[in-house]
Formats: C-alpha cells, sequence, structure tokens
C-alpha cells in the first residue's frame, strides 16, 4: 500500500513538474516584452524661444567699420533666423537674443548673451557679451577686455536698449560701436 501511495505522489509530482514546465514555456513563447512609453516631448529650445514671424522693429545705430542702422529683422530665411529667450528667461537665468538683419545693403547678426539673468534690468560686461557677425562668419566684432557693453531689459523683457564698443577679432582692434533701440516678440 505504501508503494501504491509513493508510486501516486512521484505520478504526482511528475504531473505538476511538467503542468509548471508547460505553463512556463507556453507562457514565456506568447510574452511580449512590455513596450516603453515614450516620454512626454519636453519643451525645446525652439518652443521656449521666440522665434522672428513677424518684424521685430529695432533703431540700432552701427558705427565704426559697420555704419548704418538695423531697422527690422529679416523673417523666413532659415539662415538668418531671428530669436530671442526674452520671458522664458528668468527659468535658465540666462538671457540670450540673436537678431539678423540688414545695415546699408549687408545682413549682419547681432548676438546677446546675459548670464546671470535675473530679470528686467541694467546689465554690463562680464555678465553681458555682445557679438556681431556677417551669417558666413567673414567679419565679427565681439566684447573683450576693455571694451564697454551695457544691455538694459525692460519691464515686458522684450524690448530695451543697448550701447556697446566691439573688438574686429581679425585684427583684434575696437573699430565697431552699437547703439539703440532693440524688440523681439517670444
Amino acid at each position: 500500500m505504501l508503494q501504491v501511495l509513493l508510486s501516486s505522489v512521484r505520478v504526482g509530482i511528475c504531473g505538476a513538474a511538467a503542468l509548471t514546465t508547460a505553463l512556463m514555456f507556453g507562457a514565456c513563447t506568447n510574452f511580449r516584452a512590455p513596450t516603453a512609453e515614450a516620454p512626454a516631448a519636453s519643451p525645446s529650445a525652439s518652443t521656449t524661444i521666440g522665434a522672428a514671424k513677424v518684424n521685430w522693429a529695432q533703431a540700432l545705430s552701427f558705427s565704426g567699420d559697420v555704419r548704418g542702422t538695423m531697422f527690422q529683422v529679416i523673417v523666413g530665411d532659415p539662415a538668418t533666423h531671428s530669436e530671442c529667450t526674452g520671458r522664458n528667461s528668468s527659468y535658465g537665468g540666462a538671457w540670450a537674443s540673436t537678431l539678423y538683419g540688414t545695415v546699408g545693403k549687408d545682413v549682419y547678426g547681432v548676438l546677446v548673451t546675459v548670464r546671470p539673468y535675473v530679470g528686467p534690468g541694467s546689465y554690463r560686461v562680464p555678465a553681458v557679451s555682445v557679438q556681431v557677425s556677417r551669417p558666413d562668419g567673414s567679419a565679427i566684432w565681439q566684447t573683450s577686455a576693455g571694451d564697454s557693453a551695457t544691455f538694459v531689459v525692460g519691464s515686458d523683457e522684450e524690448s530695451g536698449t543697448l550701447q556697446a564698443t566691439l573688438t574686429d577679432l581679425n585684427t583684434n582692434t575696437t573699430k565697431l560701436r552699437l547703439s539703440g533701440r532693440w524688440s523681439c516678440v517670444t
């Protein structure tokens, strides 16, 4: 009787093992790894930086190596895409704008950065950096040691004034001055 009982226990254990094995392999063959959902898109630079869609009015006077006034930014040309961080600047602690426009018959870009940025107000070197360049990089002027620059951000954080003396990076001489009003839209 004991042998019958032990043999039926063996059959039961073997049957249970076989059933477990079959379920495992069956489950594994039909198993699909869960698909990872893509994380929600975080704001990209293009959504947090205002891009020129309308003609931003400027009144930036150039003197020295470049003479004339930039009255507005160029719209619709991807190679000369103007943008600014404007009202979004206080979140990142930095303010930046790139304004491309014509001065006389030539196109120039005016790049201004402020770090640290703490909100509307007046900023001077070394917190502010100003660069003027041709889109092809053939001429570049920038605030360097001894150059002065004052960048004022208005309460709307989309307009203000700029006064800067820049050094020609090719010749290391100070030969470009900027003065006037700027604007952007964020």
